[in-house]
């Protein structure tokens, strides 16, 4: 198979990361298919030996101390530099464990989307896997008792006062997939071309990273979709590992704190969903905010929600051909 699917992979001292690049590469149909982009914001003592693997050349790895780490955004803006002209994109978390033939299972339900959408995005929050205490060799799968999982339920948080949703989950039974309006990070899967159309903002740190990145694509053109199958498992927890935000022994060290990124951010979050000028990281000319607002439900101008966003039934109960306005 001559596709190439580029991985990208932000990681901030996640000692499961090894396992989520050799569990990704053994349970792949086309293994020599696969690229690694791999951003690694940690010491050097806690990483792993990338050249010890035998496909060490399908890694293209960056490793950053963690005093200097700005946050997922940043990582996975740095992975995409990466980027090649892989024909497929996907976007991972550092701890995710993988069906068999996971890679064609996603590229087959990819190209069904394909006949009837010229962007389709696949994305939902993965399935769980759980973990004994921190030993990382005892790890179990455990799917959702259902097909898709879905975002639902947006609310501005803090009512409004600030630009960035808070989204809950759905677990729905379809025999296909269906439509989205929100996006899950640890999970996304689409064209190759999206590096370049939609690259990701290196200046938002955490908060709105999801929502932001639904909009900026729905704006340049790509509908969001919820895959039938999804073949991915992830840790939902942080109490086995540190995360950038509360990594109190390095705080001192770091030269600018983590919450001064954060707040940066913040600001930057609205002036992007506003629809101003953010230049290559801001909304696209395919559609406006007007329209994202009359498909979801969410305004972002007036930073409210309508009641038929709350469970998105006018767009989950549409036949996954139908076109959108």
């Amino acid at each position: 198979m001559a596709m190439k699917i580029f991985i990208n992979i932000a990681s901030y001292r996640d000692p499961l990361l090894q396992n989520t690049v050799i569990e990704a590469y053994n349970n792949a149909k086309y293994k020599d298919s696969l690229v690694f982009g791999i951003v690694d914001q940690s010491y050097n003592k806690e990483t792993f030996d990338i050249d010890s693997l035998p496909f060490n050349q399908q890694i293209r790895y960056l490793r950053v101390d963690p005093e200097y780490a700005r946050g997922a955004c940043w990582a996975r803006h740095l992975s995409q530099t990466y980027y090649n002209g892989e024909d497929y994109y996907l976007q991972l978390d550092s701890h995710t464990l993988f069906d068999p033939d996971w890679d064609e299972t996603l590229i087959d339900q990819f190209a069904d989307l394909k006949q009837y959408h010229s962007k389709p995005v696949l994305t939902a929050y993965p399935h769980v896997f759980t973990m004994d205490g921190t030993d990382y060799t005892k790890l179990t799968k455990k799917k959702y008792q259902g097909f898709i999982v879905i975002m639902s339920h947006p609310k501005f948080h803090n009512d409004g006062a600030e630009a960035f949703l808070n989204a809950t989950s759905m677990v729905v039974n379809y025999d296909t997939s269906v439509h989205g309006y929100l996006l899950a990070a640890g999970f996304v899967f689409c064209s190759g071309t999206v590096v370049e159309e939609v690259p990701y903002d290196p200046y938002l740190y955490f908060s709105g990273e999801e929502h932001s990145l639904a909009l900026r694509l729905w704006t340049h053109g790509y509908n969001i979709f919820h895959p039938r199958n999804l073949p991915l498992y992830t840790f939902y927890g942080n109490e086995y590992r540190k995360v950038v935000w509360g990594d109190a022994e390095l705080e001192q060290n770091r030269p600018v704190k983590w919450w001064q990124y954060d707040r940066h951010s913040k600001e930057h979050l609205a002036r992007v969903v506003s629809g101003q000028d953010v230049g290559k990281y801001g909304l696209g000319w395919n559609r406006t905010i007007e329209q994202y607002r009359d498909w979801t439900g969410i305004d972002y101008l007036t930073r409210s929600v309508d009641p038929k966003a709350t469970n998105g039934r006018h767009i989950f109960m549409l036949d996954y051909k139908s076109q959108i306005p």
